[in-house]
């Protein structure tokens, strides 16, 4: 709960920072390691899904599943690409946003609508629109996520994607 609420705190604070400038390797970096989880999703990798995850990090998806660490990550990621139903359709990336926090800690926000995605009886769901929500760290091994927030947007009278 701490650490939720320092995350909640460190987004506040984004705001009211000097804009900061992402040096271009590490932009480059960062979004490399979002393409590998998206690349991971076209082929069904879970190892590829959860490499730039930290030891220690934190994940919850769309549906409220909750993991820490890597190894927790990769071990749920493993369950979900095995499911026919939910790794049916093709996702789109349709906008990054950054906010640099300091020179060792990025947020990046990342929409994405994903089309064709079905239900357990096979009927297939309208477009989803999710949100991902990374916090970013440089450690000394390099950039790793250290926490991963997937929200899923639905219209609030109808409950649809």
């Amino acid at each position: 709960m701490k650490k939720l609420f320092t995350l909640v705190f460190l987004l506040g604070m984004a705001s009211t920072l000097k804009a900061q400038q992402l040096p271009a390797r590490d932009s480059l970096l960062l979004h490399g390691m979002i393409a590998d989880w998206n690349r991971a999703w076209e082929v069904k990798d879970h190892a590829l899904a959860a490499r730039w995850y930290s030891r220690d990090a934190h994940f919850t998806n769309a549906f409220g599943d909750k993991r820490l660490g890597q190894a927790q990550i990769e071990a749920l990621l493993q369950e979900v690409f095995a499911l026919p139903f939910v790794m049916a359709g093709k996702s789109e990336t349709t906008e990054h946003r950054y906010q640099v926090l300091s020179s060792t800690q990025v947020i990046v926000h990342t929409a994405v609508t994903r089309k064709g995605q079905q239900l357990p009886d096979g009927s297939v769901l309208p477009d989803r629109r999710t949100t991902h929500l990374r916090v970013f760290q440089k450690e000394k091994e390099g950039w790793r996520i250290k926490a991963h927030l997937i929200s899923d947007a639905r219209d609030k009278q109808t409950a649809k994607h």
